[in-house]
């Protein structure tokens, strides 16, 4: 056998047990739990004394679409700090290209965030 075809052995055993290890905790704590009916007054949110009105799930989240877009941002400073780090080493072209990618993305972003914002007003 190749060095690759262990490489790639090792490789589907990682993947195997990253899946098998968030799947086995929560089988696990989903069988340990304790089964309760559930009782509507104590499953009540409780704020002040006052009545809860609606539901909990009727939250607007108004900051949800500037998070999906600081999300982009922190890419992008990811991929600069990982390109600065090897930019020397490599050749002018994949450069040039590397910067491109960048002045794009960061562009996309921008308009994005832009237009975020222009739709909450």
């Amino acid at each position: 056998m190749d060095v690759t075809y262990y490489n790639y052995i090792a490789l589907g055993f990682f993947v195997l047990f990253a899946i098998f290890v968030p799947v086995s905790f929560l089988l696990t704590s989903k069988l340990l739990r304790p089964k309760s009916i559930g009782n509507k007054a104590k499953n009540t949110p409780y704020e002040s004394a006052e009545e809860p009105i609606g539901s909990s799930r009727d939250v607007v989240n108004e900051y949800l679409p500037f998070f999906a877009m600081f999300l982009p941002f922190e890419i992008i400073a990811l991929s600069i700090v990982l390109w600065t780090i090897s930019a020397r080493e490599l050749p002018l072209g994949t450069n040039v290209l590397v910067l491109g990618l960048v002045i794009t993305s960061m562009l996309l972003a921008l308009v994005g965030y832009r237009f975020a914002s222009e739709r909450l007003g």
